[in-house]
């Protein structure tokens, strides 16, 4: 296992990169899975999964996050009898509320998706994922309140990976039967969709578990050898362990409930308007499951960057190192910025071209429109993101709970105004999730600032990326517009379109680095932190610009 000393940007890097390939499978057989079940089929998907992921934040999501906190603190002084008293506690606690939260999603359904009954079958198919999901997310918070990624990393590869195939070839098989019958084809497309997710759930588990036992005989070494008469009863741990779990519960789950309350919102608006639940689910769908598929690929990175920023600042916390927290939240704000700003500039000016590569079939256009003015919501959601696991390391886990209440204030207005009385569909959900999203960042920023006593520098991070991300647009607008409308006839043609916009991609990440690196000075050092740093400096040397 790795040292805790070892840098936390690394080993962001390590999640960072995890998540980037776990993304790009998610966003490839999206595709597929699009193309088996229509586009009503993806609203049920959708209806399902963010059902889903509530009733899995309120029981398990946060146990990484809180076990990581929690060990790490007792690590960081080599109490290691107590951390794993937490370990054990942990797994105590997950199977009891993984089963309620299971129990809920299964017999639930009916009640959360009355607006869209056909969703049902995919939500309760995801029931017993709930419950595994509990236990694995207690064996990634193990390893990463030791500051080691990598197995969290592989087992979300291996995760998304077996998620993909088995979500593509069961939607196939299901939906086979119901060919000329819209709706059944997409309740049971969508069914088939999720089977995906339990089957990934459990792929991560067995790694995890196998990582475990090989490391097993080092955890019982250092337990043996720990020699603190303190050792804490469980009654103690269990109570860190609900005042841990419990506001981040409320944290997270506030702060993802701005999905399922605009869904359920737009329903039911549009139900009064006496709008087809066909159409509430296809409109639904050009948003969430093609436009936030896209979007949230870097703001996964951020989240990366948050679970390995959450132990690593408790740890300096604990130690009475505020110096070295500081260095670190400065450091991983300085990455997210470096990524998240580049991405947002690069979604909305290939908005077009990308959805009409991954999913050419549909209303390609509004799901364009609907990217291009969205990816401003990468920034607010990554910065919003760190923030979270800022305030959570420094031990106030409730703040980031009341400001995504406040920010999901501001989301309810939003659609009531822009929906309701505006009619304007679901733009209206779009301008909703970006108002929210910049809400929390802003109110998570002053929290911060109040709570640590030492500066954090994010606006001075910003200005670097911004400029060189600007540069970047200009190119990657030249490389892939210039010739589509110069000669529309050529490359509007799927295939040289595709293949255009994956010469603008690639043009846009080098013009955006060699830029960046122009500006900044980076050290070879602070390049190698990067994900796949060791690699671009060796493609940067190769290139004569290093």
């Amino acid at each position: 296992m790795a040292d805790k000393k070892g840098a936390v940007v690394r080993q962001a890097s390590f999640l960072m990169a995890a998540q980037m390939i776990s993304s790009v499978i998610g966003l490839l057989y999206k595709s597929p899975l699009h193309v088996i079940m229509g586009d009503v089929g993806d609203g049920y998907y959708q209806f399902a999964q963010e059902w889903y992921t509530i009733i899995l934040l309120i029981s398990s999501y946060s146990i990484p996050s809180a076990v990581s906190k929690v060990m790490a603190e007792r690590l960081a002084v080599h109490q290691y009898k107590n951390a794993n008293r937490v370990f054990r506690a942990a797994l105590i606690y997950v199977t009891v509320v993984g089963l309620i939260g299971g129990l809920v999603a299964y017999f639930g359904a009916p009640f959360f998706l009355q607006e869209s009954q056909d969703a049902v079958l995919a939500l309760r198919i995801l029931a017993p994922t709930i419950f595994l999901s509990g236990f694995l997310g207690c064996m990634r918070g193990f390893f990463q309140a030791h500051n080691t990624m990598k197995p969290t990393a592989i087992s979300q590869i291996a995760e998304q990976f077996l998620n993909a195939a088995v979500s593509v070839l069961a939607a196939y098989l299901l939906t086979r039967p119901y060919l000329g019958q819209e709706n059944l084809r997409a309740r049971y497309g969508a069914a088939g969709g999720t089977i995906g997710t339990s089957a990934g759930v459990l792929t991560g588990l067995l790694i995890m578990l196998a990582v475990f036992l090989v490391n097993r005989k080092l955890i019982s070494r250092r337990i043996r050898k720990d020699r603190h008469r303190n050792v804490e009863p469980y009654r103690e741990v269990f109570r860190d362990i609900f005042l841990m779990v419990t506001p981040i519960i409320l944290a997270t789950c506030v702060y993802n409930l701005s999905s399922v309350v605009d869904q359920r919102i737009f329903a039911s608006l549009l139900t009064a308007k006496e709008v087809p639940s066909e159409t509430i689910a296809s409109q639904y769908g050009l948003f969430s499951y093609r436009c936030k598929t896209i979007i949230n690929i870097p703001i996964a990175l951020a989240s990366a960057t948050s679970t390995a920023l959450i132990p690593a600042v408790a740890s300096s916390i604990a130690e009475k190192k505020q110096k070295d927290a500081a260095e670190k939240i400065n450091e991983c704000i300085r990455l997210i910025l470096f990524l998240a700003v580049p991405s947002a500039f690069g979604i909305a000016i290939l908005s077009y071209p990308v959805m009409l590569m991954l999913y050419p079939s549909g209303d390609v256009r509004t799901a364009a429109v609907l990217l291009s003015c969205g990816a401003v919501s990468v920034i607010f959601y990554s910065l919003s993101t760190v923030t979270n696991g800022v305030l959570q390391g420094l031990g106030h886990p409730g703040e980031p709970v009341k400001n995504a209440a406040l920010g999901l204030v501001m989301n309810v207005l939003t659609v009531y105004l822009l929906v309701g009385w505006l009619d304007i569909g679901v733009y209206g959900v779009l301008a909703a999730t970006v108002v929210y999203s910049f809400s929390v960042m802003i109110l998570n920023g002053f929290a911060v600032r109040k709570h640590f006593g030492m500066k954090v520098g994010t606006v001075r991070a910003f200005f670097a990326p911004l400029r060189a991300a600007v540069i970047m647009g200009i190119g990657v607008a030249a490389v892939y517009w210039g010739p589509r409308l110069l000669f529309p006839q050529v490359f509007g043609r799927y295939l040289v379109s595709a293949v255009l916009t994956l010469a603008a991609v690639l043009a846009g990440v080098l013009i955006y680095f060699v830029t960046y690196l122009k500006m900044t000075g980076m050290t070879d050092a602070e390049i190698r932190k990067l994900p796949m740093g060791t690699r671009m400096l060796s493609l940067l040397r190769k290139l004569h610009l290093r």
